[in-house]
């Protein structure tokens, strides 16, 4: 048979193409399964509340995946005035059936060992406070601050809350509780509710806690560049009293994987790969870093939290808001151009749709530029579902979802490391403050001539005189707006 190199070559040219495609799609899928992995081995450790075990495990395991990759790494330790940990937790019904409750405590409930009492349900307020003594009270959350602060005379043993459709809720009072309130399930209240309507229901609970000092961890890992500029890339490792899965041990597995691709690279500014703790008490960790390193060159920071499951539409990027909780807009412009140019859709939301921020705010406070990276489900009220519940388990998290937002954000840190930042924010912030030029010009202008026409109308003043008056003003306008804008 005679030998066709023709049709050979294009035979090679298919399976060399057919082979790159399989390797790029394994390279992802791979990315994916490690992403996936870093979650599940984080949430392994429970409830990563600030200062507790759970938590510190959760940075020692980072702390080791980090050296792994051969990045220079350290801890920086800060304290905890408030840590919250839970020693014994059992909620049973014990009549007329005999089953377990998963619940929620909220945040700082005092302790009640071996507590029993009858089940009473409050539907409608104000209530007769005396008839609730001594007993369980089954009340809808939307009614708990009300009855809370109506209390009066000896108070419940416990409050049971719940809210329609929602799992247990990890959430902080804002008062000092004298009685544990504890979350259940919709489901859990429902049976509670059928349970009443047909006998007593009879409740026993076993919780212990403590509230003491403690330590948290912030784990840093340095992949040096060029140059002494820094970019801090950075999610957070501690939850609420829940698994924790999407808020945040997903930004985390997130992180890491960025750091293990770049590892290798040899890229112009220093990255500061940081997990944070402490931040569902009020960015305590990320607080502290921007205190001790804010004397250093850190030209911007990128969070990643929240990356919850939903559709290809879901990815977000940056936050609007009041100054004290918005994102850097040419920051967030930029990546937003960058995602477009990827081939994902991408959007920015106001702080009125998510509820929330997240460790950028103590960086952006201190005029560091910051974007937060995050996929929201958008199709669900609660756009970053179930954040702070119970159900932020492992099935919540989307393994497609993880790899997506590792390509993009090694891409988006592979890049910022090599901008010229005043030229990018020239670029993004003066389409901005030319239109904030055109808006003022233009009605100073407006101004201008309504005070003409009233000074030729209505005073008698000369047309020539008039006509100056406005022309000064818009000119002023022109000059000071024209100066603002090239600052």
């Amino acid at each position: 048979m005679r030998f066709n190199l023709r049709r050979f070559l294009i035979l090679l040219a298919l399976a060399a193409l057919v082979c790159s495609s399989a390797l790029v799609n394994a390279s992802a899928d791979s990315i994916a399964d490690r992403a996936y992995g870093h979650v599940e081995n984080i949430t392994s450790f429970g409830p990563r509340f600030a200062g507790t075990t759970a938590e510190a495990m959760a940075a020692s395991y980072i702390e080791n995946e980090f050296r792994s990759y051969g990045l220079e790494v350290w801890v920086e330790n800060f304290t905890i005035q408030n840590s919250y940990t839970i020693e014994e937790n059992l909620l049973r019904v014990t009549s007329p059936e005999q089953f377990d409750l998963n619940f929620v405590p909220i945040l700082y409930s005092p302790l009640a060992e071996n507590v029993t009492g009858k089940l009473a349900r409050v539907v409608e307020l104000p209530v007769n406070y005396d008839q609730l003594e001594n007993r369980f009270v089954l009340i809808n959350r939307e009614n708990l601050e009300i009855f809370i602060g109506g209390l009066t005379g000896a108070p419940p043993r416990v409050v049971l809350t719940y809210y329609e459709n929602w799992p247990p809720y990890s959430e902080m009072w804002t008062a000092e509780l004298d009685f544990p309130v504890l979350w259940i399930s919709w489901e859990d209240a429902q049976h509670l509710i059928e349970l009443l309507a047909g006998d007593n229901v009879e409740i026993e609970l076993r919780f212990r806690a403590r509230v003491e000092n403690s330590m948290s961890q912030n784990v840093v890992a340095l992949l040096r560049g060029q140059s002494e500029e820094l970019l801090v890339v950075g999610a957070h490792h501690d939850s609420m009293l829940t698994p924790g899965a999407i808020d945040d041990a997903s930004g985390v597995a997130v992180m890491l994987e960025i750091a293990r691709t770049l590892s290798a690279e040899n890229l112009s500014r220093t990255i500061l790969f940081t997990s944070f703790g402490g931040e569902e008490l009020g960015l305590l960790g990320s607080a502290d870093f921007a205190r001790r390193h804010v004397e250093n060159k850190i030209v911007a920071v990128i969070i990643f939290d929240a990356i919850a499951s939903g559709s290809e539409n879901g990815l977000r990027i940056g936050l609007g808001g009041p100054r004290e909780y918005a994102t850097t807009r040419w920051l967030d412009a930029y990546a937003l151009e960058l995602a477009e140019n990827m081939g994902f859709y991408a959007k920015s939301e106001d702080i009125s749709t998510i509820g929330g921020y997240s460790d950028y705010a103590s960086f952006t406070n201190l005029d560091v530029p910051g974007t937060w990276i995050y996929w929201v489900n958008p199709e669900h009220d609660e756009a970053i579902w179930p954040s702070h519940t119970l159900s932020d388990n492992l099935d919540a998290v989307d393994e497609i979802r993880l790899g997506q937002t590792v390509t993009f954000g090694a891409e988006l840190v592979r890049r910022l490391a090599d901008e010229d930042f005043e030229a990018l924010q020239w670029k993004y912030e003066f389409p901005m403050r030319a239109a904030f030029f055109i808006v003022i010009v233009l009605g100073v202008a407006a101004i201008s001539m309504g005070t003409s026409c009233f000074l030729y109308y209505r005073r008698g003043w000369q047309p020539a005189h008039a006509v100056s008056i406005a022309i000064a003003a818009v000119s002023m306008s022109i000059i000071i707006g024209g100066a603002l804008l090239l600052v």
